[in-house]
């Protein structure tokens, strides 16, 4: 027996319909009822399913076929009992979608592996995955995504043709060549996308990076992506090659992510009817992501920069190992063969700088895309976000400076640093963005004190110091110390004690930053001996504060042993000092 063709027409038009419902009359439903016709398509998929579900009773009932007829009605049921459980999840009511998403499984178990039922199968469990991604159990997400890569691998090495749902209401002649195949493609992509996110919930952040990676390789050679969602994946996951110093894959997707936007930006406005005010929706969104693009190739070369002076300032084996072992990599692990990206990858270097030379071409290109990315992001609209931007600006300066071999000019770049540190103090009241100011007070006062060590090592090597050297120098002292003081008073109470709950970090830059107040006050230069005792002093009180701190604060002290000892030579030291100072005045 088989079933009759006006049956599985009458299924495919009530199917066809709930579809029409969920993926076109949706998108105009009202806010006030914005489940409309999701749940008009669960009122059509639910009877379908009662109806199928009372044929099967009777196909089985009679016996009269060798299963054909049994089967074909369960596979029907599971695609239903998916999408099914895929409304259920949409409008917020997981539990009763992971049922429907159960039955669908539970249908299609035991011939899972069979062309009808494949799609059926690996959707639900890509589904499932998700349920339980949402509600954070991300081992019981992974078990469901894994077996679902599982089924995927496995159907596809038995050679066979999947099938879609219209293929099953259709006879063996309407069967559409290639689209049940598309459809698990897809599925296993979704799969992929989902994997991705799992491994990076549960700290496996290389499988995350490995999956990501593929996920967007399937789209480009399936020519199935949005082209800004997949820019931004790009560039989001060569964030993570950044971290781990594999520039050239990060290079690499960065250049993939902007040949997308390029292609975007030259079509996206050909679709026809658009109108003025969609027209300038499309433009607004294109700028904004791709200043997002600017920000992560910006967030390269500051990177670059940084892992080279990393390198040159300190001879690291295990880190020099690691990168030996990134350089293994398999060329094609991290590849995108269909994209043509040799203009975008040549345009920035993938290699260490060793010289000055070297870094400068890097930080051309950074101050490139910065200025793209400041050109979109305003203080006036996105103050959290230009903040970020212009303390990029700072990073580029302060690792710059390192390869400058001239003090003068080293002692230029500091200043620059400062002073877009600077720019968010009077933009931003610490009030409201009191963490943004912390950082910038603190960034300053390093850039200052960077200063004070230039000019002092070029006064000792000025014979005939002047006045006016020397009151320059004091100058940057104080705004070094104006800062760093700046910085501890956010994390003051009135009563002189600090604020609770600080984390360990917070505690050991507080910590740093009285030490940098007593360097600082020791190193002003003065012939009044009022000030000198007063600088003294002030020197005294904060290394005392310190080590009585460090004292306290055992887990944030552990990093800090090298400038304890000094503190507590300076302790045992400044006593004598002043005492001097004070016989002076006294006479």
């Amino acid at each position: 027996m088989v079933i009759p063709k006006e049956i599985l027409s009458d299924y495919k038009e009530i199917y066809e319909k709930a579809f029409k419902l969920v993926n076109d009359e949706s998108k105009n439903d009202p806010p006030t009822d914005p489940y409309r016709s999701h749940y008009a398509a669960r009122d059509l998929l639910l009877q379908m399913k009662e109806n199928l579900k009372n044929e099967l009773v009777s196909v089985q009932a009679e016996e009269a076929d060798d299963g054909t007829d049994d089967f074909t009605y369960k596979v029907l049921q599971s695609f239903v009992c998916r999408d099914l459980g895929r409304i259920y999840v949409f409008c917020e009511e997981p539990s009763t979608g992971e049922k429907c998403l159960q039955d669908c499984l539970n249908l299609v178990q035991d011939r899972k592996l069979e062309p009808p039922a494949i799609i059926p199968y690996m959707g639900a469990m890509n589904e499932m995955g998700i349920i339980y991604a949402n509600r954070t159990e991300y081992k019981k997400s992974f078990e469901y995504l894994a077996e679902a890569e599982k089924s995927y691998k496995e159907f596809m090495q038995t050679k066979k043709s999947p099938l879609a749902i219209t293929d099953v209401f259709g006879t063996a002649d309407e069967i559409e060549p290639g689209k049940g195949l598309k459809e698990l493609e897809s599925l296993y992509t979704l799969c992929s996308f989902y994997l991705a996110q799992v491994y990076g919930h549960l700290g496996e952040l290389e499988k995350s990076a490995q999956y990501c990676h593929m996920t967007l390789r399937r789209q480009v050679e399936a020519k199935s992506y949005e082209p800004i969602d997949f820019a931004l994946n790009a560039a989001t996951l060569s964030q993570y090659f950044i971290g781990q110093n594999m520039f050239k894959q990060a290079r690499h997707h960065l250049a993939a992510a902007t040949l997308v936007m390029s292609e975007h930006e030259a079509t996206m406005l050909t679709p026809p009817n658009l109108t003025e005010e969609q027209k300038a929706d499309i433009q607004e969104t294109f700028k904004h992501r791709y200043a997002d693009v600017a920000r992560c190739w910006a967030k390269y070369g500051l990177a670059l920069l940084s892992a080279s002076k990393d390198r040159l300032f300190n001879d690291d084996e295990t880190k020099l190992a690691e990168d030996a072992k990134r350089l293994k990599i398999n060329e094609n692990a991290y590849l995108f063969a269909d994209f043509p990206l040799d203009t975008y990858e040549k345009r920035i270097t993938c290699d260490y700088c060793l010289t000055f030379d070297d870094a400068k071409e890097v930080y051309h290109f950074v101050i490139k895309w910065l200025d793209i990315a400041k050109e979109h992001y305003k203080p006036d609209t996105d103050a959290t976000e230009y903040a970020k931007i212009i303390n990029d600006f700072a990073e580029l300066y302060q690792h710059i400076a390192f390869f400058e071999e001239d003090p003068v000019n080293q002692s230029k770049m500091q200043k620059r640093r400062a002073k877009y540190y600077e720019e968010l103090l009077e933009l931003l009241n610490p009030t409201f963005y009191l963490s943004i100011c912390r950082e910038s007070w603190y960034g300053a006062g390093l850039a200052y004190s960077a200063i004070l060590d230039i000019k002092l090592d070029l006064l000792k090597a000025s014979r005939t110091p002047n006045p006016q050297e020397l009151g320059k120098i004091n100058q940057v002292c104080q705004q070094a110390i104006k800062n760093f003081k700046s910085y501890i008073e956010s994390y003051t109470e009135k009563d002189g004690s600090w604020k609770p709950n600080m984390d360990v970090e917070e505690q050991r830059t507080v910590l740093y930053a009285h030490f940098h107040v007593g360097r600082l006050h020791y190193k002003i230069i003065t012939p009044d001996q009022n000030l000198q005792l007063e600088n003294l002093s002030n020197s005294l009180k904060y290394y005392k504060t310190f080590i009585d701190e460090c004292s306290k604060l055992e887990e944030p002290a552990k990093a800090l042993q090298a400038e304890v000892g000094v503190c507590r030579e300076m302790v045992n030291l400044l006593p004598m000092k002043i005492a001097n100072v004070k016989k002076r005045l006294a006479k």
